[in-house]
């Protein structure tokens, strides 16, 4: 019952969320664009109105009735109800105990299913003076379903008995839009299917009118006017009620108390003709369908003393033909045999129905027709749980695309002494965690507001695989791929897992070979379009995973939760491994305050939950705060409620990982150990906050680091609420420097030599962390740089979300006569977060600027604020974010920096001159802070959602190229919103710049370049075919852009440039064909990822990208699509193993390396040796890259680096 009450809560708290359209206010918007989340689910209330129902509530302060309670509960459910709700009512039991009402306790639909803010009064006049509905009150004219199926509930009695089976199975036939049964009868009769609820309409062909007791609840709506009277009555002195709907016997068989009843003459239909059909509430495909069934009792039937018991309830089955009163039969009209009821006639067992083994199949093979099938005891409910897992799992509706199944949600209301009712009700529902207990006023009211919707999840990656480089070969990768994987979820967990692969060589058969991801058994893992096949099996992983996130990977390697070397920096040890920085319930560091933040904004433990305020100061004292910490910390380290104990101790391992949604792993090579056995790590950072040390060999965590600043969001992820936007962590990219203090090509810890790993934050904060990793399972931090409200230094006040990678980089410190070259890291001063409001190109506060630190200390050698423009932001040019890499340049090769390029989210692009003091008369040598800030390109506008309101995230590629005998340099870069990769205001451009000043700087007055300073390359260039295609002269050519085909298309990765040309990837709002959205809001919004090879000068296409023999185009593409539901990340080069030119090993003279160029997940390589600039077959990538023409000879090599 524990999981019970806790699955209540949370769905309490998360149910207006859950029926709500999720709306992402980032890249993860791609995931919830969908309309399906607007198509409003079906939701049919079953509710219990029998004879129990008119007990009285236990504990409840107005001794209402459980009839009373659910009133007033389920008022006020409608009343708070989402509007993106469908919903309808059915109900059982509360008619009278006439001869010809005994079977109309089960009845059909009352009310259909129908858009819960719709107003009925249009709906129900057609049939205002003949159904057996109330009329809309109290005002007719706008009264909505929500208030009129409360007015439906209010107006019934309790009475009858408890028909839980028959009642579904009508249900079942609503649903599919099937014939109705139970509920067939002209619509005046109270068990009648209300005639919204279906087509063709039965017609009466004879009646009778008859006397019937209005007060016992006899009578139909067609009572003869002016025929009703009051008159004396004896009944029953002492009756004592022997079942649940109250029926029984009267004591002594005494008969004469006396009472005033109301007798009426009402119209009976002798005859019916017709056959109504449901009309099926299913119209979607991606609709969710819901039964939420209310019971306050067992599957029971009437009962007569002196029969034989047949349930152990003392309780008969319906349409019984009971002969021992006469000729009185439960099925008026002789209908008994039309119907061919669940149970067969008199006492013998119950029996399936034909109709009800056409839905379960043979139903002696489900068990439950059986003599001994009787769930929970209870043989008036046999097959209930078989109908409603069929009802789960079945397709309601074949014309829709995909399954309409039909998941059941149960109540049991005021059961608590009565275990085996409340266990019958549980094994009904079918819905995770469906099964809720109430037993008072708002428990009720709780457990129908726990309606959901179901959640779908897809595996995804927006990081690239991560290559291993070969060690024994420093120009060759090995065959290792990384892959980090995702599912999607509205929830704050999103399951993350990286898993292991290689590379394979596989012949064409035409003397070319090409390489695919392969997994375990060599069997390849991934289809053409970089999607996992079901059979494929990662390298850590135990049995097939194929695109389940959870399974397989590092995620299954996991540790034991205590034997987890977990890890934060809440102590001045700078120490991980230190007792103080130790991420356990004994570490006293871990004060309540630093896990849990406060949620009032009050002192005083009374407005948190659990009764904890972290504010006070018996907080780390205070149990109630005690033991949500030590739940925190249980949850961190992988531990969770085990569900199948009764020990609300007890708890079961958490194998996941948190998402890498562009985190992106990075591997460390420790080379050997004494016994020689290879050490290599590869480092994964997750949004769940940890960087996980992994194993490569069996990927096992060896040790995981959580900053401080994320331990707050360890509460977030236990408790998994539905949320609007991701919660993040370490999101930023990775960074290793191998410090080699005497340059003597080892990394020795003896010699001072270090290890570093430099990342940010990213969307996870404003913060960047240097760990020493030159142990393998001793990390120490270096340094950390954040912006906090008490930082010191005006310069860190700049950074926003640091999602610019640190770059290393060396940088000469000091003056003429005294200098000192410097290893640093440069880095953007981040992303200004208010760039996610859709609002144009708009001033940034945060993050307009560059940033240099010293590697080793942290100490901040120069910023482009600070340094060049006195820290005043009002004189600094750059009014945007910088939230990309910076491209560091050494131009006269004396080993230090001395240029950077970059971009902002303003559209333009920067040029920094660092050594411009070298060139001015002041005697200074070093002097950066007149280093010389050039706008080089001005390619967005200012304005509110114009077309041209181009932003640029990331980092611009430089290449210096050759063309008719003159060095020109290249600027690669293209734009796209990031944080809206959905937005389709803007027409987004990939440019390549040419810079003018390749050597020099900039001349004084130097104007940015613009959009009509550069050509077309789709329609500017001429030529009487591609191979002669040539760009107008070197003295006017500026550059180009390139437009692209599809609506909403944009760069939201870095350029590579490569042999003369630039490999870059789009994301856009089109499928594969390039098609948009579809009308129908369950087709989900399609979107698709592609990889572009163009030439660098011109723009135009170089390669056979599909590898297809088209004619007319000599086979080249400008692009190929690369994958589908993913925004990819960079290409990537990868160069083999070098070889002969047969394959075996390179000998003198005779040594090439092929080199291919791979995207995402794609099964085969964009470039490799098999596809061609020229046509089919022939070249290759540039043809190969032969290793004697360009490298000097090796003469030997040693591979033992630590010794």
């Amino acid at each position: 019952m524990k999981k019970l009450r806790c699955s209540l809560r949370w769905l309490l708290l998360t149910a207006p969320l859950l029926f709500a359209t999720v709306l992402m206010a980032d890249e993860t918007e791609i995931y919830f664009a969908d309309k399906s989340g607007e198509v409003a689910p079906n939701v049919l209330f079953v509710i219990d109105a029998s004879g129990s129902m008119s007990q009285v509530v236990t504990g409840d302060t107005s001794s209402r009735t459980r009839l009373q309670v659910l009133k007033d509960s389920f008022q006020e459910v409608m009343n708070t109800a989402p509007a993106n709700l469908n919903v309808g009512l059915m109900h059982y039991a509360n008619h009278g105990l006439g001869n010809d009402y005994w079977w109309s306790s089960i009845k059909g639909v009352n009310f259909p299913i129908s858009p819960i803010d719709t107003v009925v009064q249009p709906l129900l006049e057609p049939y205002e003076n003949s159904d057996n509905l109330p009329n809309p009150a109290p005002a007719p004219a706008s009264t909505a379903v929500r208030s009129f199926l409360a007015s439906i509930v209010n107006s019934w009695d309790a009475n009858g008995y408890t028909p839980i089976v028959d009642s579904l199975y009508e249900a079942a036939r609503y649903f599919r839009g099937e014939s109705v049964e139970w509920g067939m009868d002209l619509p005046s009769i109270g068990w009648a299917a209300h005639p919204l609820t279906y087509d063709n309409a039965p017609n009466c062909t004879a009646s009778r009118t008859e006397e019937c007791v209005k007060s016992w609840g006899q009578c139909n709506t067609n009572i003869v006017k002016d025929s009703c009277n009051s008159t004396s009555h004896n009944q029953c002195c002492n009756w004592i009620t022997t079942g649940g709907d109250g029926s029984g016997y009267c004591k002594d068989e005494d008969y004469t108390c006396a009472t005033t009843i109301e007798k009426c003459q009402h119209i009976v239909c002798e005859a019916v003709e017709g056959a109504p059909v449901y009309q099926s509430p299913i119209q979607y495909s991606c609709q969710a369908n819901y039964l939420v069934l209310m019971s306050d009792g067992k599957p029971e039937y009437p009962y007569f003393p002196g029969l034989k018991d047949i349930d152990g309830t003392h309780y008969y089955p319906p349409s019984v033909k009971n002969l021992a009163i006469g000729d009185f039969k439960l099925m008026p009209f002789g209908w008994d045999a039309y119907f061919n009821p669940l149970i067969a006639t008199n006492n013998s067992q119950i029996k399936v129905a034909p109709r009800l083994q056409d839905y379960l199949g043979t139903a002696a093979a489900k068990g439950c027709d059986t003599a001994t099938a009787a769930p929970q005891g209870f043989n008036s409910g046999r097959c209930g749980p078989e109908l409603t897992r069929w009802l789960a799992d079945t397709d309601h509706n074949t014309t829709l695309e995909g399954k309409q199944g039909v998941e059941t949600y149960t109540v049991a209301f005021a059961l608590a002494d009565e275990p085996k009712g409340t266990a019958y009700l549980k094994d009904l529902a079918t819905k995770d965690d469906g099964a809720f207990t109430a037993d008072n006023a708002d428990e009720l009211a709780g457990a129908f507001k726990a309606i959901l919707s179901s959640i779908s999840k897809s595996a995804s990656s927006f990081s690239s695989p991560t290559y291993a480089i070969d060690t024994s070969n420093m120009l060759a990768h090995s065959d290792e791929v990384y892959i980090p994987m995702f599912a999607r979820s509205t929830t704050a967990i999103w399951p993350g897992n990286l898993k292991k692969f290689k590379r394979k060589l596989f012949d064409n058969g035409d003397g070319t070979k090409t390489s695919k991801i392969v997994g375990y058994n060599d069997e390849v893992a991934v289809n053409a379009k970089g999607e996992f096949l079901d059979t494929s099996r990662d390298l850590w992983g135990g049995v097939a995973s194929g695109s389940d996130v959870k399974s397989g990977g590092a995620a299954s390697q996991l540790p034991v939760p205590d034997d987890r070397n977990l890890y934060t920096d809440v102590s001045t040890d700078s120490n991980l491994t230190a007792a103080g920085n130790a991420l356990k319930g004994s570490n006293t560091n871990l004060s309540v305050a630093s896990i849990y933040q406060d949620n009032d904004g009050n002192n005083g433990h009374g407005d948190n939950p659990n009764g904890c305020d972290p504010d006070n100061l018996d907080a780390d004292t205070r149990s109630e705060c005690t033991v949500l910490k030590t739940q925190l910390i249980n949850f961190a380290r992988g531990k969770i409620d085990d569900p199948a104990s009764a020990d609300p101790t007890a708890t079961i391992p958490r194998q996941q990982m948190g998402d890498m949604l562009n985190s992106k792993p990075l591997i460390v090579d420790y080379g050997k150990d004494a016994s020689g056995n290879k050490i290599e790590r590869i480092f994964a950072a997750t949004n769940e906050g940890f960087l996980h040390s992994i194993d490569t060999e069996d990927g096992k965590e060896q040790w995981a680091f959580m900053p401080k600043s994320l331990l707050p969001n360890i509460k977030t992820f236990m408790e998994n609420l539905p949320t609007k936007d991701h919660v993040y962590g370490i999101d930023g990219p990775l960074t290793l420097w191998n410090y080699d203090k005497n340059s003597d090509g080892q990394i020795k810890a003896a010699d001072g030599d270090k290890r570093i790993l430099f990342f940010g934050l990213r969307r996870g904060g404003k913060a960047y962390y240097a760990l020493d990793i030159t142990s393998p399972d001793s990390p120490v931090i270096l340094w950390k740089k954040e912006n906090t409200l008490t930082v010191d230094d005006n310069a860190w006040k700049e950074l926003g979300e640091t999602w610019s990678k640190p770059t290393l980089a060396k940088m000469r410190i000091g003056s003429a006569t005294s200098n000192k070259v410097h290893d640093v890291v440069v880095f953007g001063a981040g992303y200004d977060a208010s760039k996610d409001a859709e609002t144009g190109r708009q001033p940034d506060q945060l993050g307009r600027d560059v940033m240099i630190v010293d590697a080793l200390s942290g100490e901040l050698h120069w910023s482009l604020q600070r340094d060049v423009y006195g820290g005043n932001p009002d004189s600094n040019p750059i009014k945007h974010s910088i939230p990309g890499d910076i491209r560091v340049l050494d131009m006269d090769r004396n080993g230090t920096l001395d240029r950077l390029y970059f971009a902002d989210t303003g559209g333009n692009v920067w040029r920094v001159d660092m050594d411009h003091d070298l060139r001015d008369s002041d005697p200074d040598m070093y002097d950066y802070g007149d280093a010389i800030l050039t706008k080089i390109a001005d390619l967005g506008t200012n304005g509110d959602h114009g077309t041209d309101t181009r932003k640029f995230f990331y980092e611009p590629d430089t290449a210096l190229i050759q063309h008719n005998g003159k060095v020109h340099m290249t600027i690669a870069l293209g734009s796209g919103y990031r944080t809206h990769p959905l937005n389709t205001h803007t027409e987004d451009r990939f440019y390549v710049l040419m810079e003018p000043n390749v050597y020099n700087e900039p001349p004084p007055g130097f104007t940015a370049l613009t959009n009509a300073d550069l050509v077309n390359a789709r329609t500017g260039f001429t030529g009487v075919n591609d191979n002669l295609l040539t760009p107008p002269a070197d003295t006017v050519y500026k550059g180009w852009y390139y437009d692209f085909t599809h609506t909403g298309e944009k760069v939201l990765a870095p350029a590579i440039t490569f042999l003369n040309k630039v490999v870059f990837t789009t994301f856009a709002p089109v499928d594969d064909a390039g098609q948009g959205p579809s009308d129908d809001p369950c087709k989900v919004p399609p979107n698709s990822a592609r990889a572009y090879v163009l030439d660098l000068f011109t723009g135009k296409a170089v390669a056979n990208l599909d590898r297809n023999a088209e004619t007319g185009t000599g086979g080249k593409d400008d692009f190929v699509v690369a994958g589908v539901n993913e925004i990819l990340d960079a290409a990537k080069i990868i160069f083999r193993m070098p070889s002969a030119a047969d394959g075996g090993d390179c000998a003198a003279g005779d040594c090439q390396q092929t080199v291919e160029i791979r995207v995402g997940k794609l099964e085969m390589p964009v470039l490799d040796a098999s596809n061609d600039e020229q046509g089919i077959g022939v070249g290759g990538v540039a043809g190969s890259v032969d290793l004697t023409d360009i490298l000097p000879r090796m003469f030997w090599l040693d591979h033992n680096v630590i010794d």
